[in-house]
């Protein structure tokens, strides 16, 4: 693999080569010698800035969530309406898999398989906080008449286990886009959710505009050269979408 310019010693392009290597071969078969050799870097340089292999995949989590909640306080700011809000974090789930490939698989797939102890309190923690956006954005769509679930807890599970795993089956390559795989699911999680007079156009639409909303969110993958530290990873920017 050919070295990366002198310029990429930043610590985003450190955690952002390790990602991707942790992505392509798996954590255990991830070495700190090779991120630092593609990166024209000693590896003396990436233990001084993030210490043991460990704290580096735990910097990338940090980031990788901090991109998350950023997104989501985004989709909170520029669509007013649950059902809206709910397309916008299915599409945003999704995409995460195309966009930020890389810290996805690292922060789903490796840390179940070699952590625990304090990581693996800390993503507990997160996905908790993550979580419950997506259930406050179904509490307030029944509240208003807009969703019907008797469990908003549960629907916002079945939302995570049918985009999370994702990483299992989704190749940036494949057959559909992301795109047409968020409205496929939006249109599935909908129609047993919402009743439209307005039928497919109508929802169509507000699909659309869920979309493109959270395109337009800035900082969402580790390429944008931001490693998330503006955003606090204790707490979001407001509270969760309601």
């Amino acid at each position: 693999m050919p070295g990366r310019s002198p310029r990429a010693s930043s610590r985003d392009a450190i955690l952002r080569v390790f990602a991707e290597h942790v992505a392509d071969r798996g954590y255990a078969d991830t070495s700190l010698g090779d991120v630092a050799a593609e990166l024209n870097l000693s590896k003396g340089t990436i233990v001084h800035h993030f210490g043991t292999k460990e704290a580096l995949l735990r910097e990338v989590h940090v980031a990788y969530f901090a991109r998350r909640f950023a997104e989501a306080d985004f989709v909170h700011a520029h669509l007013a309406d649950p059902v809206s809000r709910l397309v916008a974090m299915v599409y945003a789930l999704l995409a995460a898999h195309r966009d930020d490939r890389a810290a996805s698989l690292a922060c789903l797939r490796e840390l179940v398989r070699y952590f625990d102890g304090d990581l693996t309190d800390y993503v507990r923690k997160q996905r908790v906080r993550y979580t419950e956006i997506v259930v406050d954005i179904l509490r307030a769509g029944v509240e208003r008449g807009l969703l019907h679930t008797p469990d908003p807890q549960m629907t916002a599970l079945q939302v995570f286990g049918m985009c999370n795993y994702a990483w299992t089956w989704y190749r940036p390559d494949g057959p559909q886009s992301v795109e047409a795989i968020a409205r496929l699911f939006a249109h599935n999680v909908l129609a047993g959710l919402v009743h439209r007079s307005g039928g497919d156009a109508e929802l169509d639409a507000l699909i659309g505009e869920a979309i493109e909303t959270v395109r337009r969110a800035p900082g969402r993958s580790a390429a944008d050269g931001s490693d998330g530290s503006a955003v606090s990873s204790a707490a979001p920017a407001h509270s969760p979408p309601m």
